[in-house]
């Protein structure tokens, strides 16, 4: 009569490695996509009163803006191909560009810090803001 030995299995080694590679991705992903409210983009120096902000579909080319107290003419320069704006909050400065299009306005600012951001619905949301630091 034959004996029967029982039969130990291994548990497969390759899903237990997909699976913690999934775990440290995943980890990297969401540190990398929200580890900080700060904005990405650069910092930019107004030049004798003035400073140009590109926008793109959907982010500006910069996240703070440098100024004097005193006017600032911002230009606001839409490289993309949707309607993107341009506001200073509390402020009057509301810029509004369509497509390809260029636009400027003044506005005179006392030390202090203002946001701005793109008001058109979702933007600011995806990263179209920053901060105008007046020293």
């Amino acid at each position: 009569m034959a004996s029967l030995t029982p039969m130990h299995r291994r548990a497969p080694i390759l899903p237990s490695l997909l699976s913690a590679a999934l775990v440290v991705l995943a980890g990297a992903t969401f540190a990398a996509c929200g580890g900080s409210s700060k904005n990405a983009e650069p910092t930019v120096t107004a030049k004798n009163g003035e400073v140009t902000v590109e926008a793109f579909d959907i982010h500006f080319n910069v996240g703070e803006i440098k100024a004097s107290p005193g006017p600032l003419k911002v230009t606001l320069d839409n490289k993309g191909a949707i309607e993107h704006d341009f506001k200073i909050n509390n402020t009057d400065l509301h810029l509004k560009a369509n497509g390809g299009k260029t636009v400027s306005g003044t506005v005179t600012l006392e030390k202090g810090t203002y946001d701005f951001e793109c008001t058109v619905p979702g933007h600011a949301g995806q990263g179209m803001k920053g901060t105008v630091v007046v020293s």
